[in-house]
């Protein structure tokens, strides 16, 4: 089920606590290649698209996490399992979750310009006396590579990563609140005029991190994910392609 309810990233983790989440994502996704545990969903087409090979791995607990997507018509949907991070009496717990998978244009589709993820799930922060080191955090990263322009092959071009976050911390106690983030890398406006993506390969990397102190308890819990291609849907193409043609008749009509 998407959660609809947005909830403002708040400032209330002290800057050392922000520095050891920063620290730990990045170096969970620098060892991204070394993770064990993958599963395979295989391909998956949609209008004028195609997911090929969509793998979620991880590198610190049981797979699956994502579980299996849903395709609809401009992506794909998650509804994770077991995505979740849990700390209590001063321990802290770093739940990380991958996604890889390439994004490629059939004959006859639309370019890829850009890709979209949102996420949303509930949290608990919950003891008496305890400060912003009793907090939670949810980050995701996206790095983008395309490898096809203009349905021609091209050496890898490798984009900037774009990464949102999520965090919060006591006080005051939250029970089952909502959360949610989202980010979108944009393919075609780092590409250019005339420079369209048709192959891209993407990696997603999620983390949730809880750290809690005595006598206190920090849980946060991602429960849907899902991607975004923003290509125009049949329907709109249809629409284009015929006011495209009744200006062209128009022009030598006047002509």
């Amino acid at each position: 089920m998407i959660l609809t309810r947005a909830l403002s990233n708040t400032t209330k983790s002290v800057n050392s606590f922000k520095l050891f989440i920063c620290l730990a994502i990045a170096a969970l996704a620098f060892n991204a290649t070394a993770r064990g545990a993958t599963i395979n969903y295989g391909d998956f087409n949609l209008p004028g698209i195609m997911f090929q090979q969509v793998t979620e791995s991880s590198g610190t607990d049981p797979v699956p996490m994502y579980g299996p997507p849903s395709p609809f018509v401009v992506g794909l949907d998650f509804d994770p399992m077991n995505f979740s991070s849990t700390s209590t009496g001063g321990l802290a717990d770093i739940t990380d979750g991958q996604l890889n998978f390439t994004i490629m244009s059939l004959p006859g589709g639309p370019p890829i310009p850009a890709v979209s993820l949102f996420e949303a799930g509930d949290y608990s922060l919950a003891g008496g006396g305890g400060n912003a080191s009793t907090s939670v955090f949810a980050g995701a990263i996206i790095r983008a590579t395309v490898t096809q322009i203009n349905g021609l092959p091209v050496a890898p071009i490798s984009l900037p990563p774009v990464n949102a976050s999520f965090s919060d911390g006591l006080p005051p106690n939250e029970i089952a609140t909502p959360w949610s983030l989202g980010l979108t890398t944009n393919i075609a406006g780092a590409l250019g005029p005339g420079r369209n993506a048709t192959k891209v390969e993407i990696v997603i990397d999620n983390s949730l991190v809880t750290t809690s102190q005595a006598n206190t308890l920090a849980y946060i819990a991602k429960k849907d994910f899902r991607i975004d291609i923003p290509v125009p849907e049949p329907t709109t193409l249809l629409f284009s392609a015929i006011a495209s043609i009744g200006m062209f008749a128009f022009r030598r009509s006047r002509g």
